[in-house]
């Protein structure tokens, strides 16, 4: 027990600048959203839609930045993925923060600060999708298999502390500067402050070492066996197409918890009339509790089993969601009730179905693919889900004021029919859910021995253009070999 607790102390020591540069990373995606005032006003006329839409953009760029530095990250390693994610990352914030906006008496220069910004928070998608997939994939080879919940947890601790950094740094900011400053010019150092952590990060990250799962895989493949982006792509969907849908499906349920409960309903709260300072100790209350429960959770699913652990998060997720938006909305002005649905009924939701989605993404996919298929599934479930949760909760709240509650349960029912599915296709032998760590999976609903036996492509196959993989043998031979050996089974 001592001994994994050190193992993870020695990974957050060796993989600091990791860590950093994911704190920084989701505090730079996130200053946008907790700012969304004082950019409606600046940029977008007013328009709470327009608004929302702008934070949206980012979305649509996360498909194209997973399959890029996805893709980077299986053919040149997981080291050079991450790196050019947090330059990258730093443009984008940074450059917000010094862009006109429509109080600077040039109409045509308005419409070009704007056009920038959207440029600017494609870039920041366009990153953020590769740093989320690779260094979910770098914690997972660099784990040992008793702790990988626990390794991957902190993937989801770091993100929290980036969101809880970004909203205390604007709460500090109105305090000192008033509203009246912020808008028009205070709302630009949250953007610009973050180069200082940032670079350190940067500095930090150009001396990781590469995961070992990577090297040997390198090794391995004695041909050499030259795999182009579009060909990584074809093997991802060819193969794989079942554990890519399975995956968004499951990580929806994360993406509206993320950005339609975590980000959306702040807003909600401060248009509502709550007091800036209460919603900072509800948000801080929120993300203070996700800080401290990962790792439980991780725990968890480390000695019980990923599957229940995860199951069980999203199937409450779906049957509390309406009661504890119930709290949130009957009076947005009562603290408590605030506190009691938020902070602590969504803040317990949050980084169980969060973290953990991570660590299943991963599982879906062997190491050739890894990267590039976990990037894929993550961020085309965030661009579809989590990109248009805050639009979705905000004409769901228009239409009936219960309206955003239903829409996070439906959010949790998607996740937990896509769980059913996952679980029986696995029993039946048509996919694989876990290429790292086998067991414990499904934990005391005592199916891990049950699994049925399967040979796939192995870990260490890389499929060419031709479909050959590197041990000479056609990708059709090995899924024909699949098939017959669960036939026998």
């Amino acid at each position: 027990m001592g001994g994994d607790w050190a193992e993870l102390g020695m990974i957050m020591k060796i993989y600091w600048s990791l860590m950093l540069g994911n704190v920084v990373e989701w505090y730079e995606f996130t200053a946008y959203g907790y700012q969304a005032k004082y950019m409606k006003a600046n940029f977008f006329s007013g328009s709470s839609v327009g608004v929302w839409l702008g934070f949206a953009c980012t979305f649509v760029a996360r498909p194209l930045g997973a399959f890029l530095l996805g893709w980077i990250g299986d053919r040149w390693g997981r080291s050079v993925s991450v790196n050019l994610s947090i330059i990258g990352m730093l443009v984008g914030t940074v450059g917000q923060g010094c862009l006109p906006t429509q109080n600077c008496g040039m109409t045509w220069l308005a419409n070009l600060g704007l056009i920038i910004l959207v440029i600017l928070r494609f870039v920041q998608g366009l990153c953020a999708a590769g740093e989320i997939a690779t260094i979910s994939t770098y914690l997972t080879e660099v784990s040992s298999k008793s702790i990988i919940s626990r390794g991957i947890a902190l993937v989801y601790i770091t993100a929290a502390v980036g969101f809880l950094c970004a909203k205390f740094m604007i709460f500090v900011l109105e305090g000192i500067m008033g509203e009246d400053d912020m808008a028009s010019w205070g709302w630009r150092l949250p953007f610009l402050f973050a180069i200082v952590p940032g670079v350190i990060a940067v500095i930090g990250r150009r001396a990781l070492p590469e995961s070992g799962m990577f090297e040997d895989e390198k090794a391995r493949n004695t041909k050499g066996v030259e795999v182009s982006a579009l060909t990584k792509l074809k093997q991802v969907f060819s193969k794989y197409w079942i554990n890519v849908l399975l995956g968004i499906g499951v990580t929806s349920t994360y993406g509206v918890l993320c950005y339609g409960v975590g980000v959306w309903i702040q807003s909600f709260l401060g248009t509502a009339g709550l007091s800036a300072g209460n919603r900072m100790v509800a948000d801080l209350i929120s993300r203070g509790l996700a800080i401290f429960s990962t790792v439980m959770f991780g725990w968890a699913s480390d000695k019980l089993g990923l599957f229940f652990i995860l199951g069980l998060s999203i199937v409450l997720t779906t049957f509390i969601s309406i009661p504890l938006w119930i709290l949130i909305a009957a009076d947005p002005l009562n603290f408590g009730l605030v506190v009691l649905g938020y902070s602590l009924g969504f803040g317990l939701l949050q980084p169980c179905v969060g973290a953990l989605t991570y660590h299943f993404d991963v599982e879906l996919f062997p190491t050739e693919v890894r990267n590039t298929g976990m990037a894929i599934t993550f961020n085309v479930a965030f661009a579809i889900f989590g990109g248009a949760a805050p639009v979705i909760a905000l004409e769901a709240a228009e239409a009936s004021w219960l309206g955003p509650g239903i829409f996070y349960m439906l959010a949790g029912a998607l996740g937990t029919i896509s769980m059913c599915a996952a679980f029986y296709l696995e029993r039946i032998g048509m996919i694989e859910l876990a290429y790292v760590r086998r067991e414990p999976y499904y934990g005391p609903l005592g199916c891990d021995r049950r699994r049925p036996a399967k040979k796939v492509v192995e870990d260490n196959d890389v499929i060419s253009d031709d479909g050959t993989s590197s041990k000479g043998t056609s990708q059709a031979d090995f899924i024909s070999e699949s098939n017959k050996v669960r036939a026998a089974a």
